[in-house]
């Protein structure tokens, strides 16, 4: 099927405009939201918060604390039909940790047309990161670095590009308190049909406080740890067709998130983002069957376009 340049064009700046209006985090966007059920339950408050393989994606200097390999595959339905898959793998030594993703956004079924009446045919758009990432640690300090080729595909132009993220973790008191920083996403794109997308690039800055430790009187003395997970992004570059329901007056935000593990069996985890975003709210839970750990979350878009669901599996090994 051929379709006039002209028409694509029309086409293009036509979903461009229909997704902004739903911000659906589409497009390289899709970057900017969790990659893994774990992730998205505490609202990415990830920033200093450790997550398994999947801290890939957001700050790679916590693989090297991860005392065990780890790998994780999560599969996101996102509002708009558009489906998020990722896979994640991390190995780790004494003092340093290879890491190594993939991360994958697509949606189809769009209708193409170049004249009034039925369809000419369908296609689909995707979006693809595929990640290697080094961490080291010395002493309480951790450092890594991710690199990632990005594919994009809309219509029949495709457009390929690199990203780079670079983190800090400084671990306190016994490692029950994390300092984190972060810069996600910095790097460029091949123009896509005479221009380029551009990424979306962040600074990000976190801490996670493991605070209240107890045990119960009965139930076998069931001990329940309470932690605390706090995150600030700023948003390097201002992306129209984000989440964000009015980029006009700023683009940073705030998350507050908590997370509660009973027993090191199950845990209950939620966080909320204050700033102008349409998915404000986030709830997940999770079962560990050693050396297995399964895991949901739910994500409402205030805005009334739908709901996030998403379901992991993290294997230890």
């Amino acid at each position: 099927m051929i379709i006039k340049r002209t028409t694509i064009i029309l086409l293009l700046a036509f979903l461009t405009a229909e997704l902004s209006a739903q911000d659906t985090g589409s497009g390289l966007d899709f970057l900017n939201i969790g990659p893994s059920t774990r992730i998205l339950s505490i609202g990415e408050a990830t920033t200093a918060t450790p997550t398994g393989s999947s801290a890939i994606y957001t700050n790679p200097a916590l693989l090297a604390w991860e005392e065990r390999s780890s790998a994780d595959a999560s599969y996101t339905l996102w509002i708009a039909d558009v489906a998020n898959q990722s896979a994640t793998v991390n190995l780790p030594s004494d003092s340093y940790s290879l890491a190594f993703g993939v991360y994958n956004s697509r949606s189809s079924g769009f209708e193409a047309r170049d004249t009034p009446g039925d369809a000419a045919g369908t296609f689909s758009i995707g979006y693809l990161s595929l990640a290697a990432a080094y961490a080291y640690k010395l002493g309480p300090v951790s450092v890594g670095v991710t690199g990632q080729f990005i594919r994009e595909e809309v219509f029949q132009f495709r457009a390929n590009g690199f990203a780079l993220t670079a983190g800090a973790i400084l671990n306190l008191m016994n490692d029950r308190v994390r300092l984190g920083t972060v810069f996600q996403n910095l790097g460029e794109m091949d123009d896509l049909n005479n221009e380029s997308t551009q990424l979306p690039s962040n600074f990000r800055a976190g801490i996670s406080a493991d605070l209240i430790e107890f045990v119960t009187p009965e139930f076998n003395d069931l001990p329940i740890l309470i932690s605390l997970h706090f995150d600030y992004t700023h948003a390097i570059n201002d992306l129209p067709t984000s989440d964000y329901a009015d980029s006009d007056n700023g683009n940073d935000f705030f998350v507050l998130a908590m997370s509660t593990k009973f027993s090191d069996l199950f845990y209950l985890q939620s966080g909320y983002k204050f700033g102008p975003t349409e998915r404000p709210f986030s709830v997940g839970a999770g079962i560990d069957i050693a050396p297995i750990t399964v895991n949901y979350a739910f994500v409402p878009f205030s805005t009334g376009f739908g709901n996030v669901h998403s379901m992991g599996i993290q294997y230890y090994f």
